[in-house]
């Protein structure tokens, strides 16, 4: 098969490869990807100094209440966040990172950055400018085609 045919398998099959090579560098940390993903979103959150509740995490990851109850339990468990009683309202608990669960993210972020230059080490910078305005052109195209 020809792969210039087919050039969003060739996108999708690169994400597959990128997201295998991630879980295996992050695999000591124990922590699934929507785990890793929900600890990263609650790290730049609080590095903003915004308050993140559960509900704001249903709607960024686009998953079921029980989902993101069971992930946050998980968390939790862990010692990686907390949630914190919001005065005025006993149902509505805020989501803190612990010290440990910034100590993981950013072990975390190091190894991310350590992946991306070494990927961007594969490209001159040349090829990384047409890189990037190839896939901008791609992603205008499906936002024309309404994918949202």
């Amino acid at each position: 098969m020809n792969e210039e045919m087919y050039p969003m398998r060739e996108i999708v099959n690169l994400s597959r490869i990128w997201h295998r090579v991630i879980e295996k560098r992050m695999a000591d940390l124990g922590l699934s990807s929507i785990q890793s993903r929900m600890l990263g979103y609650l790290y730049i959150q609080s590095r903003e100094e915004k308050k993140v509740f559960q509900k704001e995490l249903e709607e960024e990851f686009k998953i079921r209440k029980s989902s993101i109850t069971s992930v946050i339990q998980i968390l939790e468990k862990k010692g990686l966040i907390c949630r914190i009683s919001v005065p005025g309202d006993a149902r509505k608990k805020e989501l803190v990172l612990t010290e440990q669960g910034i100590a993981v993210q950013e072990t975390v972020i190091e190894r991310l950055d350590r992946l991306e230059a070494l990927v961007h080490g594969a490209l001159s910078p040349g090829e990384r400018q047409l890189w990037f305005c190839c896939i901008r052109k791609i992603e205008d195209r499906l936002k024309e085609a309404d994918y949202d």
